[in-house]
């Protein structure tokens, strides 16, 4: 018997956001995959999920390196699949939790299709999560779009200059882990009359959760790996 895979979306970092079908996938499953960027860092995703993780559960660490070289990607990818159908051919239920939601910007996806490749016939169930960006505008209680309003979600850039179209033609847009190169891209909100209808959240849900509609405030600091600014041009 192949046991099944589970792609579980944990959320932003609050606890309380995940979803009953996610918990009750964590208290069943027989080996939760955690990701890990670094050995340095702890897993971010069990951080929030490990309240519902069961202490008879097996951890695999997933290495999901903090590059863009995606040949190292491909092999980390790669690697971590081979875990996870050794796993799966015991017929073991296994579990890979992520930040966020599954399919969007995940680790998971990718090790999904590896998987696959090994393991044609496995069965797949992907359980959604709350994504950062719902839960920023759920904590601030403003719209991310209403009525026929367009929605812009933009991943890291490595040229802010590549946002001014979306700037212009979208009235709402999310820009995605600003960390790189954050006064870059207040430096062109402030060009485009933006910078004060924009806020600047890291870290939600966590105890350290920092908010702020002062983005000039952040220049010269670190900022988090878990960092976003959400921009209304009609003002937040």
């Amino acid at each position: 018997m192949i046991g099944k895979f589970y792609g579980v979306g944990v959320g932003p970092g609050d606890p309380d956001l995940l979803t009953m079908r996610a918990i009750n996938v964590l208290k069943t499953a027989t080996v939760i995959c955690l990701p890990r960027s670094s050995t340095d860092n702890d897993s971010v995703a069990m951080k929030v999920a490990g309240p519902y993780i069961p202490a008879t559960a097996e951890l695999v660490e997933i290495a999901t390196p903090m590059t863009r070289d995606k040949a190292v990607l491909e092999k980390e990818w790669k690697r971590g699949a081979v875990k996870i159908v050794e796993h799966l051919r015991q017929g073991k239920n296994v579990a890979f939790i992520t930040i966020g939601d599954a399919m969007l910007f995940s680790t998971y996806s990718y090790l999904l299709k590896e998987v696959r490749l090994l393991l044609p016939d496995v069965e797949v169930q992907t359980v959604p999560g709350v994504t950062s960006f719902a839960g920023a505008a759920a904590h601030l209680n403003i719209a991310l779009a209403e009525g026929s309003e367009r929605l812009a979600i933009i991943p890291a850039v490595d040229d802010p200059a590549d946002l001014r179209a979306i700037l212009e033609q979208f009235p709402s847009v999310v820009l995605m882990k600003v960390a790189g190169k954050y006064e870059e891209i207040v430096d062109l909100l402030n060009e485009l009359g933006l910078k004060d209808k924009a806020v600047y959240i890291s870290k939600l849900g966590y105890p350290d959760q920092f908010v702020t509609f002062d983005l000039d405030s952040l220049r010269g600091l670190k900022r988090d790996y878990l960092s976003l600014i959400l921009i209304k041009r009609e003002g937040l």
